[in-house]
């Protein structure tokens, strides 16, 4: 128990200087190669050097792990419920002046493609960083307030985007760390956040 609690603050600790440190990146680049670069190196591999070196622990135990099959048919519900939002959203100028964030993205199906996997690595490194090292790595410790913790952490790193996206991404992390709890993976999550993102893109270029 001892060391659950010390891997706890430690965590929260170096989520804390990640999340400051790529905000103030983030803030201030633009959504290129450089930008997914130092993303994957702080949401991803700086975890990861934490877990082994330092916790000396799996990081099966930070939800890097295969879901159970019980969280599919949730996420495929949450999807659909995703969907009532971003077709409407789609149309809104506030996310037509935003979106695609790859501008590329809309000269070709083949440029769409790319930019879509190119930020597909990236969410993947951002649900594991949120739904993967700082939920799993705080609820060993505290329980279920690691869903809070969590989704504060992840509406703060949305700061600076379309105000309903903001909003709305404080009760999404809420909803995304209960998946990944029930779980035990932040796999799950990950899909759904990358086809929710995928699925808006489409849209938004369809509205167009």
């Amino acid at each position: 128990m001892a060391k659950n609690k010390t891997i706890a603050v430690l965590t929260v600790l170096v989520g804390a200087a990640i999340v400051v440190a790529l905000m103030r990146f983030n803030m201030s680049n633009y959504f290129g190669e450089h930008y997914i670069l130092v993303n994957t190196i702080g949401l991803l591999w700086v975890p990861m050097i934490f877990i082994f070196l330092i916790a000396r622990d799996d990081p099966s135990r930070f939800g890097f792990s295969m879901s159970s099959g019980k969280a599919w048919f949730p996420t495929l519900l949450l999807f659909a419920g995703v969907m009532v939002f971003l077709v409407p959203a789609s149309r809104m100028d506030v996310f037509q002046m935003r979106y695609p964030l790859d501008p590329m993205a809309m000269r070709s199906p083949q440029d769409f493609l790319f930019a879509e996997v190119k930020w597909g690595l990236y969410f993947f490194c951002w649900e594991f960083f949120f739904r993967g090292f700082l939920l799993f790595g705080l609820h060993r410790a505290i329980g279920w307030p690691a869903v809070i913790v969590q989704a504060l952490a992840f509406g703060v790193m949305h700061y600076g985007k379309p105000t309903p996206e903001f909003i709305v991404s404080f009760p999404a992390g809420i909803i995304l760390g209960l998946l990944a709890l029930r779980s035990r993976s932040f796999f799950p999550c990950f899909l759904l956040h990358w086809a929710s993102a995928v699925t808006f893109d489409v849209l938004v270029i369809w509205a167009r």
